[in-house]
């Protein structure tokens, strides 16, 4: 077949390289222009990642595919701007420490949501049930065209972060992360911006975890864990927040060097990857994003 050539590995390490290069250009959003501290992104991503299964399995709808992704994947996406809107809401009272704080125990509460209802995620078993919402024959082509489609949006959300910067919306967001007080004092709704930003941008994250549900086909707690968190952080800082080019920059330079070069194609014990690679990549971004921020702070 024509895609012989192309190892499955190679396209799964690609679309983690592109999911996390849209979480970590939605956390520059949230941090790099308004200031908004968010350790809270696996929860966004769970919520969406879980109310897509949890819709598409387990709720007998009237029609199919492709308008059963479709539905689905839009429930989850609003589900998750919803919690966008709460949570971001908490966090518009908060200073740095409590925004960092309260983001992280809302990704805990989501995790803890997935383990003891059971009945609707499937717990510590997991949930299955998924699958692509088109048969394009074998799949390698399957996983190979969600793979363009998950770049798409994307692409769609690095043109959003693109134009952020150049656009009259933008550069308020800009003054409020410089400046709140200031803008606010000038009679800018900064509040109802920052609202509105947070959750738009959550909801985008809780798509981009419908999405990474539907490429793995099983739903489990790995899926929604602090690692998540941890790789776009990275990204987001050693490329540089400011910029919308530095995650991009940054997700390429951490996760896809350790998730296709390292895990693919390195002759490494195949004893290791069941504990000692995954300890091994939290470490390495773990002592990356210590080096980052003590020499080089503003990113690359």
């Amino acid at each position: 077949m024509f895609l012989d050539w192309i190892d499955s590995f190679l396209i799964f390490g690609l679309f983690e390289v592109v999911v996390f290069i849209g979480l970590a250009v939605l956390l520059h959003l949230q941090l790099g222009l308004t200031r908004i501290a968010n350790l809270g992104v696996a929860g966004f991503w769970g919520i969406g990642m879980y109310t897509f299964g949890v819709l598409y399995a387990k709720v007998d709808w009237p029609f199919g595919e492709p308008w059963l992704f479709l539905v689905c994947a839009a429930l989850a996406t609003l589900v998750a701007g919803l919690a966008g809107l709460v949570v971001g809401w908490i966090l518009s009272d908060l200073d740095l420490d409590g925004q960092l704080v309260a983001s992280l125990g809302f990704a805990a509460v989501v995790t803890v949501l997935a383990t003891t209802e059971s009945h609707l995620t499937g717990g510590a078993r997991g949930l299955g049930g998924l699958g692509f919402p088109y048969d394009l024959g074998s799949v390698k082509a399957n996983d190979l065209a969600w793979l363009g489609l998950a770049s798409v949006v994307v692409a769609v959300i690095l043109w959003y972060g693109w134009r952020v910067h150049r656009s009259p919306p933008g550069r308020l967001l800009i003054a409020i992360g410089s400046n709140e007080p200031l803008a606010r004092s000038l009679g800018k709704p900064t509040v109802r911006t920052k609202l509105w930003l947070f959750a738009g941008t959550s909801a985008a994250m809780g798509l981009l975890g419908a999405m990474y549900g539907v490429m793995v086909r099983f739903l489990e707690l790995a899926n929604i864990s602090v690692e998540i968190t941890l790789a776009a952080v990275v990204g987001l800082v050693v490329g540089g927040s400011l910029q919308v080019w530095g995650p991009v920059l940054g997700v390429f330079l951490t996760v896809g060097l350790f998730d296709i070069v390292v895990q693919s194609y390195l002759p490494l014990p195949k004893e290791w990857f069941v504990q000692a690679i995954p300890v091994l990549r939290e470490a390495i971004f773990g002592l990356t994003l210590i080096v980052v921020l003590l020499f080089k702070p503003l990113g690359l």
